[in-house]
């Protein structure tokens, strides 16, 4: 492949990037008409970016991942059309899903390097500190407010959290796009702490994002945030084990969190949302019959994976006799399905696992639930072979990329661009150099 067209193909997938962070700005602030328009933006440039790479896609090993998932939302698009919903544009908006967007994933882990993943980092860790203050200014404002506008200019984008706080979405439609952002962002940020040796302008920088990123968490009223947080940190630290880092480069980085942790905390701001995360979090705790934060970190931890991680892999499983053989039909739980199909959306649940076996049914739905598994266990493979020869970036990335790739709610546009992302410098991270060169 010629130079021109790799560097066109990598301007496209940064532009998607882009797009995916700005979408929302776009759809709730500057061109709210062309709302619906702007929620498949991302489309036509993965449709454009894939026609260019495909020499690049279509190999091994990229091609023996992509056959089955071809395979799977073909079939289900036919299935979809012939015996399920009928409606062509609802079909072709859930396969888009495996069509268009997955397949980018290998397309970034061909064009892009570990040089590249890098760059990614400083201008996640750059747009951190803006994005910060533009969800304390949503906290801190009305839900009528223009800040929290829903798309299309109409309604509120934010949604309760505790203490008549709302939870603010950023930049995004949603509350998902900011859990997303920042937990991509926590990855791009020990990646440049910890993937080359930074200079003084990466520092700065660094402890800049790392403010906003601690300040983001209690503003965010998110659990799944803290989760996001956690589960990187853990990666980090276990890649850093793989590739034995000196424990004195990592005892420095813990007394460096303490610092950033210790200034974000003197922020008003922080003091302030810290009161209303914690209230949620006990208050959810409370509603399922939990202890509370207060009460033991690990009980509450241990309450978050029985309660809420562990129902959405096993009750989809033990309600799987319950959909059609054949499905509803692709995109069927998708928020298009509600505007186009009579009655809205069939009874398939909010989980992602629940959604594709309602959707494609028990064979096929579960044939696609075991490729995202296979799949995530493949990048953890890989991920743990680059650790142990020093390469500690993918296992950074892994916290980011792993959980979203099993079980993320990837028919919302914004969760399954970061998906992508997340996923597709996960493998980039892998390359000395770019491979499609």
């Amino acid at each position: 492949m010629n130079k021109s067209t790799l560097q066109r193909i990598r301007t496209l997938l940064w532009i998607y990037f882009l797009m995916l962070i700005f979408e929302g700005a776009l759809r709730k602030w500057f061109l709210p008409g062309l709302s619906s328009v702007l929620l498949i933006i991302r489309d036509p440039i993965a449709i454009y970016a894939l026609i260019l790479g495909w020499p690049l896609v279509w190999r091994d090993p990229w091609k023996s991942w992509l056959t089955p998932l071809y395979f799977i939302s073909i079939v289900g698009f036919i299935l979809a059309l012939a015996i399920g919903h009928g409606d062509f544009i609802v079909a072709f908006f859930g396969a888009r899903i495996y069509l268009l967007h997955f397949p980018l994933i290998f397309l970034y882990a061909s064009v892009f390097d570990r040089s590249d993943v890098i760059r990614f980092g400083f201008l996640a860790l750059i747009l951190s500190i803006p994005m910060t203050l533009l969800i304390v200014a949503q906290s801190n404002s009305p839900d009528t407010h223009i800040l929290n506008v829903g798309p299309g200019g109409e309604g509120i984008a934010s949604f309760q959290g505790a203490l008549g706080r709302s939870r603010p979405p950023g930049t995004f439609s949603f509350i998902t796009g900011v859990v997303g952002f920042y937990s991509f962002s926590i990855a791009c940020l020990y990646s440049v702490l910890y993937g080359f040796k930074p200079g003084l302008y990466a520092k700065i920088l660094a402890s800049l994002a790392g403010i906003a990123l601690v300040v983001a968490l209690p503003v965010s009223i998110s659990r799944s945030l803290l989760a996001g947080y956690l589960l990187v940190t853990t990666t980090l630290i276990i890649g850093l084990v793989l590739a034995r880092i000196p424990i004195g480069r990592l005892i420095f980085g813990i007394f460096a969190l303490a610092i950033v942790v210790y200034f974000a905390t003197m922020i008003p701001v922080f003091q302030d949302t810290s009161v209303a995360f914690v209230s949620r979090w006990n208050d959810a705790g409370a509603a399922a019959g939990s202890d509370r934060m207060t009460d033991g970190d690990v009980g509450v931890a241990r309450d978050q994976i029985t309660r809420r991680v562990l129902p959405g892999f096993i009750e989809p499983l033990k309600s799987v006799d319950h959909a059609p053989f054949l499905g509803y039909g692709i995109g069927m739980g998708s928020n298009m399905a509600s505007q186009r199909l009579p009655g809205g959306l069939q009874p398939l649940g909010e989980g992602s696992w629940e959604i594709t076996i309602g959707e494609l049914g028990p064979v096929l739905g579960l044939g696609l639930l075991l490729w995202r598994v296979t799949f995530a266990i493949s990048i953890f493979r890989l991920s743990i072979k680059a650790a142990l020869m020093r390469n500690v970036i993918p296992m950074i990335f892994l916290g980011a990329t792993f959980l979203p790739v099993i079980s993320g709610q990837i028919t919302q546009p914004t969760a399954l661009g970061f998906v992508v992302i997340c996923a597709g410098l996960n493998l980039a991270a892998l390359n000395s150099a770019p491979s499609g060169s």
